[in-house]
């Protein structure tokens, strides 16, 4: 029986539905999830626990995290795997940098900004090492920890006139060279998390656009913008349990590889 530990924020929630529907056999499972305000308030405890400290200004945190869990800490103790969930983004970084500038024979658009191939390399390495989980979790001998990204945005933010969004518009306006581009920024992260004694999970490839966004399909019920509301934030970033079954999916192919 492989011993598996799910843990994360809110994205965590339609991995668990999924894999919960899909039962499958072999694997000993527990999740544990935090609201992303929550989560950044966690830390690593005595007795390999993580969660909320004891100690400190933190009785709402603790609060909030219990009552969604039943505790407000986890042991690592014993585990095989430890799947961490949602808490970086492999989309809006490479984006963003992409609908600002050009790299020569990926991107070439006319933009303001030009990055030599070199320097758009390294950029996507410096960006990848900002997405790596706090020290205590690198290079564990204890147990596997894989990291999966939250989802990128979906393309519903296309309808929206909020101005964090317009970087989409920008590249839906020319989608040149985002495929490559969210590729090498993919391999970027593998190779920054393998160096570090991780394992990256990838969003499942079908499952994006060509610019990088996930389809309106997968969007949990709520989402996208709402009439007369097309300025606000809105939720364009939770998905559905159809989302959580191809992300489901991919872990039950990478797993066997890990026992």
């Amino acid at each position: 029986m492989t011993r598996v530990l799910f843990i994360g924020n809110s994205h965590l929630g339609a991995i668990k539905v999924a894999w919960e529907q899909a039962a499958p056999k072999g694997y000993e499972v527990e999740f544990f999830a935090a609201l992303q305000r929550t989560w950044l308030r966690m830390a690593h405890l005595p007795d390999n626990n993580y969660g909320v400290p004891a100690s400190g200004d933190y009785k709402r945190q603790r609060g909030i995290i219990k009552q969604a869990n039943g505790k407000s800490a986890v042991s690592l103790n014993d585990r095989d795997i430890v799947i961490m969930v949602g808490t970086f983004s492999a989309a809006e970084p490479i984006a963003a940098v992409l609908a600002e500038c050009d790299v020569p024979h990926l991107r070439e658009t006319g933009a303001a900004t030009l990055l030599s191939e070199p320097l758009f390399a390294k950029t996507c390495a410096t960006l990848a090492a900002g997405c790596l989980p706090s020290s205590g979790w690198l290079n564990r001998s204890d147990f596997k920890l894989a990291a999966m990204p939250r989802p990128a945005p979906a393309d519903t933010v296309l309808t929206s006139t909020y101005p964090p969004y317009q970087l989409w518009h920008v590249l839906a306006r020319n989608p040149a060279g985002m495929t490559d581009g969210t590729a090498l920024f993919d391999a970027a992260l593998d190779a920054v998390m393998s160096a570090n004694g991780m394992a990256y999970l990838p969003q499942p490839h079908d499952t994006l656009t060509d610019i990088g966004l996930t389809p309106a399909r997968f969007l949990a019920a709520g989402g996208g913008a709402k009439p007369g509301e097309a300025h606000k934030r809105g939720d364009h970033a939770h998905m559905d349990t159809a989302f959580g079954a191809a992300c489901v999916a991919q872990i039950l192919t990478w797993l066997p590889s890990q026992i």
